[in-house]
């Protein structure tokens, strides 16, 4: 992977790759979103836009040393998603035309199992994230609220806030230089 100074997840995906889930889990947290609603305008499904992107996610946590950085890794888990959404479309019609039954023809509840103790410990560290967030200078909160909650552009930040685009650009990098400073600290703690 490229040492790119700029790139915000640059520390995150390094500890990922050396294996730290909660590196990993604020990564998933981050992208999440954006990889459900991707993969919910390719299928118009929202079960199979849930299962596909917790397979998106299972596949980035397994292949995650493979990333070498040639791309925005944004771009990379994209790509991923897509791929697993073409072969879930793929598998599934080759299964409706082997299996030839209605879906109302079933009548089975799926349940989803997840183990408790690592949801409870993803739920506590984003909360500590958000907490941390809100303690934040206003000016730096509101610039990366608008940003990376809102998704609105340099330019629509700098017209919300009367701001040159210049001080927006910073503002977000200091917020996100301070969260990511207050992370790696929270998961040297946790170590």
């Amino acid at each position: 992977m490229k040492n790119n100074s700029n790139s915000d997840d640059f520390l995150l995906i390094k500890k990922a790759q050396n294996g730290h889930e909660g590196a990993f889990n604020f990564l998933m947290t981050k992208y999440y979103p954006r990889v459900y609603a991707s993969l919910y305008s390719y299928t118009k499904s929202r079960e199979d836009s849930e299962d596909l992107t917790q397979q998106t996610f299972v596949k980035v946590w397994q292949q995650i040393k493979t990333f070498r950085g040639d791309s925005a890794f944004f771009t990379w888990v994209y790509r991923i998603a897509i791929n697993l959404a073409k072969n879930h479309f793929v598998s599934s019609a080759s299964k409706k035309d082997k299996l030839n039954i209605s879906s109302s023809d079933i009548d089975i509840e799926f349940k989803t199992f997840t183990n408790p103790e690592s949801d409870l410990m993803h739920d506590q560290s984003l909360k500590k994230i958000k907490e941390f967030i809100d303690k934040l200078p206003e000016s730096l909160r509101t610039a990366f609220t608008l940003r990376e909650s809102d998704g609105k552009s340099y330019e629509e930040i700098a017209l919300i806030t009367d701001t040159p685009i210049g001080t927006v650009r910073s503002r977000i990098f200091r917020a996100r230089e301070n969260i990511l400073n207050f992370i790696s600290k929270e998961l040297d703690d946790e170590a």
